[in-house]
């Protein structure tokens, strides 16, 4: 039973991470891109300790369970990008209210300024949205109604 969740853990974890990393799909959250990392690591090297007989005492995997989580700090730290915010809803779907056209902003880490972006944005669950870039001159008016609703998530001081 063990080895089974274990395996199931891996799958999940490990699909999400490389569904984030190579479709539209995006975790929307540092701490929840970070969770699902570590325990995709985490369990993939426990998985390798049972094939090969290894980490079997309380104390070789507490010592794997330090070590994975220092490196995928490191790792999370020195590769994420940060967040995407969304600052304005620009247009909203007519028949799926957690579609929209969102204008975003990240701070563009290790130098200074703001990477910006226009994505059509569906919210799937929380944490997690399929976004694909849009052009805005292009869109069907028939289905999507003007917004401009100004959200603010980079926490901006008010225009």
């Amino acid at each position: 039973m063990k080895t089974t969740i274990l395996y199931v853990l891996f799958l999940i974890t490990a699909t999400l991470t490389l569904v984030n990393r190579y479709t539209p799909f995006y975790i929307n959250n540092s701490v929840l891109h970070f969770i699902i990392l570590f325990i995709a690591s985490l369990t993939f090297v426990f998985i390798i300790g049972q094939l090969v007989g290894k980490l079997k005492r309380s104390r070789s995997q507490l010592l794997a369970f330090i070590i994975v989580g220092v490196i995928c700090f490191i790792k999370s730290f020195l590769t994420w990008g940060g967040d995407w915010k969304t600052q304005t809803i620009i247009y909203k779907n007519l028949t799926n209210d957690n579609k929209t056209i969102e204008f975003q902003m990240r701070g563009d880490r290790f130098s200074f300024g703001y990477k910006k972006r226009i994505v059509n944005r569906l919210k799937l669950f929380p944490g997690f949205d399929w976004t694909t870039d849009i052009d805005t001159t292009t869109i069907d008016h028939k289905h999507w109604k003007k917004m401009n609703l100004y959200v603010n998530e980079m926490k901006f001081a008010s225009k």
